[in-house]
């Protein structure tokens, strides 16, 4: 690896690649000792240096191979099983093996590599316009990868290289890793609501996207341009999942102040290599919604049933947290719902994230106090109200719903050494959930509502939940100077694609 490493840093791709391949095949046989964590770093660690090499050398669907490969083994068990993506669909991706996870082999070394669709896959009008975009870098190189379905069913696997400065992106990328309510100062300042600390960290993100943001924009243009898309997905189990891709500029004379997600409905897809599967969401004549009501002073729930109530075409349970605890609430997610809606406050935990949680109550709410020394401690909240990712473990959501999830740091996520996609989010997509909306930071009362009042309202005039949300995220209201604070906030994670029954 230290060969390797040095190869790429000199830019020396296929030399790089001569160390990286046998060394990949020889992590992945040694069945033995994979399990070895410092194996496993090494295995991941390989994979993506060798993705970035292939890149390099226009060799993409290699690249993509690599990348989207199932690692095979768990650090803590036996193999996962593979998932079938075959059926899952992305507005058309579904038909599209490799931009769901099952990868065609081969590629050359142009360009651009051109695969032709299944044929026993039937295209129907207006799936096409999907892509899938993976990010890698090593060093200050990084490499831009995208999947496309184009307009005639041809499947198109393009990059492009550029260099960054690696500092930069380092910082940003701890900048926004540090804006969930698990920071230590963050959770103190704030006590779980994510409200009272944001003018500082508001600041410091948008000092972190302004020097980030110029990296990724040109390349993106790059690869976009000239494209007829209307979707995106974009896939990083890595450092990347908390960057707000939608929040990036995009430049339009025609429109003044367009952003990314403005131009493309931008959702966030776990990789094949993390095992999650890809499920539809079902269109019901009358969808049922579950709403979890937090029973403290500091949110209004009531106010947010009210006006869900106001849609008579959704049937719509409410559970207040101040009536059951997290059993019974458990219990309810078994049963067949087509939405599923928390009010609540959240915290991701960064070291443990199958220990984040959804605080339902304010009995679920640490209590901070001094102790006879003048220390600060923590007196732990009631278990029984908050629920955890671990939590989800033991259920399953029938009806595929799409989750979404009112709660700061309710969308961040972090993965496993090797493989899985950790936090709240990937919980309920294990679970059997089709998406999970959340935010990825602190998230105030009145944001919450605008989005749910637009995204409810739309659902219940037939669009399905992707549609419903993208509309409102671009229809939220905005501060006279919009900050990546308020246009990253909320994000679509899953594959926004519908089932007709």
């Amino acid at each position: 690896m230290d060969r390797a490493q040095a190869h790429l840093a000199g830019q020396r791709w296929d030399a790089a690649i001569a160390i990286l391949e046998p060394t990949l095949r020889e992590i992945v046989t040694n069945r033995v000792h994979f399990r070895a964590i410092r194996l496993a770093m090494q295995h991941r660690q390989a994979a993506q240096a060798l993705a970035v090499a292939y890149a390099c050398t226009g060799r993409y669907d290699d690249a993509w191979r690599v990348l989207e490969e199932p690692p095979g083994h768990d650090l803590l068990g036996d193999p996962p099983p593979r998932v079938d993506h075959r059926d899952a669909g992305f507005d058309g991706v579904g038909i599209l093996m490799p931009l769901i996870g099952q990868v065609f082999g081969g590629g050359g070394a142009g360009a651009t590599s051109v695969r032709t669709q299944e044929p026993d896959r039937v295209l129907h009008d207006g799936r096409a316009g999907v892509g899938r975009l993976q990010i890698q870098g090593h060093g200050s190189t990084m490499v831009l990868l995208l999947r496309a379905l184009g307009e005639d069913g041809t499947v198109t696997t393009s990059g492009v290289r550029c260099e960054v400065e690696a500092d930069e992106i380092a910082a940003a990328f701890a900048t926004f890793g540090g804006t969930t309510s698990a920071d230590a100062l963050n959770y103190l300042m704030s006590w779980d609501s994510g409200v009272v600390e944001t003018t500082g960290v508001r600041a410091r993100m948008d000092a972190a996207f302004a020097r980030v943001a110029p990296f990724f924009l040109e390349p993106l243009q790059d690869l976009l341009g000239g494209r007829r898309l209307r979707s995106i997905g974009i896939c990083d189990d890595g450092r990347l999942n908390q960057f707000p891709f939608e929040a990036l500029p995009w430049p339009d004379p025609a429109v003044p102040g367009q952003v990314l997600g403005d131009r493309y409905d931008v959702c966030f897809l776990p990789s094949a290599a993390s095992g999650l599967p890809y499920r539809a969401w079902q269109r019901r004549e009358r969808p049922r919604v579950l709403f979890v009501a937090y029973d403290g002073a500091d949110l209004d729930t009531e106010r947010d049933i009210e006006r869900m109530r106001e849609f008579t075409g959704l049937d719509v349970t409410v559970m207040h947290t101040a009536d059951c605890a997290k059993r019974e609430i458990l219990t309810e997610l078994s049963k067949d719902y087509s939405l599923v809606h928390f009010s609540c406050h959240g915290r991701f935990d960064i070291f443990q994230p199958s220990r984040s949680v959804l605080l339902l109550s304010e009995k679920a709410r640490d209590v901070l106090h001094f102790d006879d020394q003048g220390r600060l401690e923590a007196e732990p909240g009631d278990q029984r109200y908050q629920l955890t990712s671990e939590d989800l473990d033991g259920i399953h959501m029938p009806g595929a719903p799409v989750v979404s999830l009112f709660a700061c740091s309710s969308a961040a996520s972090r993965p496993p050494v090797n493989f899985g996609f950790a936090g709240l989010p990937g919980a309920f997509l294990r679970a059997g959930a089709s998406a999970a909306i959340g935010s990825r930071w602190s998230a105030s009362n009145d944001l919450c509502f605008a989005l749910l009042s637009n995204m409810y309202s739309a659902i219940n005039d037939g669009l399905a939940p992707g549609a419903a949300f993208f509309a409102a995220r671009r229809a939220m209201p905005l501060t006279p100077e919009p900050t990546v604070f308020h246009q990253g906030l909320f994000c679509y994670i899953g594959a926004p694609v519908e089932e007709t029954l």
